[in-house]
């Protein structure tokens, strides 16, 4: 991430560690498509998101997740809401 930050043109509006997301793990139903995961995460990554839209109307605000912070049913769960929300979900060299 600290790459993503120093690039000339790009603005960090919130960074949220997956651990402050509250999920509840669905248990053994993680594998199953369209999965409902409870906890109040959707409401924190909304605020987020429209927070940093205000603070930066002019500019395009897109969502990056790391890999390596979140289990593959927190990562469905996130970008399935964020394509619900639509909210593009940036990939690497969009950053670099």
């Amino acid at each position: 991430m600290l790459r993503l930050c120093r690039k000339d043109g790009v603005w960090v509006g919130h960074l949220i560690a997956g651990y402050s997301l509250p999920m509840e793990d669905p248990g053994p139903s993680k594998s199953q498509a369209n999965l409902e995961v409870g906890g109040t995460w959707k409401q924190a990554i909304r605020v987020a998101f429209d927070t940093t839209r205000a603070a930066f109307p002019q500019g395009e605000v897109l969502a990056h997740l790391d890999n390596k912070s979140f289990k593959g049913w927190q990562r469905n769960a996130i970008v399935g809401f964020l394509a619900e929300q639509n909210i593009k979900v940036g990939k690497p060299s969009d950053f670099c």
